[in-house]
């Protein structure tokens, strides 16, 4: 362009230096922030294992419990299964001293409806307020992974409390039928 005129370009040397300088320090910042995001996400990662899969010993799982049940859906954290099986803080408990209908596999239209009645019976009982989870016994699992415990309110047994109201048997160490 001419003298007096309308602006010039700038110098190509200028861009391609200002290119160089940004792209120089973006390759160690992008290094630098991968490396936190993945250090942060392996943590979080963990750390959500860690929550899961604590072991149902800790203190705090086994000492005194107040939660807020209801019955199972998809997401399995504290919730009642059946009148016999509870999820609490992510782990899978079988009440060791007591056996209720099947809700799952029913023999008969009876066992399944006295199997809801004790479901919904038992999500009332925890939902009362603090309770204990007891080991009994030498075995600390059932065959199918889910912690062996008796549940106790004020050292009484909710369990029994189940089999006086007629919802379910104590435990006799096999499954009876219910039809």
């Amino acid at each position: 362009m001419k003298e007096g005129g309308m602006s010039r370009k700038p110098p190509r040397d200028n861009l391609v230096e200002f290119r160089t300088r940004r792209d120089r320090g973006t390759g160690a910042g992008r290094r630098s922030l991968v490396l936190l995001g993945a250090g942060g996400l392996l943590v979080g990662i963990l750390g959500g294992l860690a929550g899961i899969y604590w072991p149902f010993g800790s203190a705090s799982a086994e000492a005194r419990s107040t939660h807020s049940f209801a019955v199972c859906g998809m997401v399995r954290r504290t919730c009642v299964v059946d009148g016999d099986t509870i999820w609490l803080e992510g782990v899978k408990i079988r009440i060791a001293d007591i056996d209720t209908p099947e809700i799952s596999q029913p023999k008969c239209d009876y066992e399944y409806e006295l199997g809801i009645k004790a479901r919904d019976r038992l999500v009332a009982l925890l939902n009362q307020g603090d309770f204990e989870t007891v080991t009994i016994g030498s075995r600390d699992e059932d065959q199918y992974g889910r912690k062996l415990r008796v549940l106790l309110r004020d050292g009484r047994s909710i369990g029994d409390q189940l089999v006086g109201e007629g919802l379910a048997r104590t435990w006799s160490g096999r499954r009876e039928p219910w039809c």
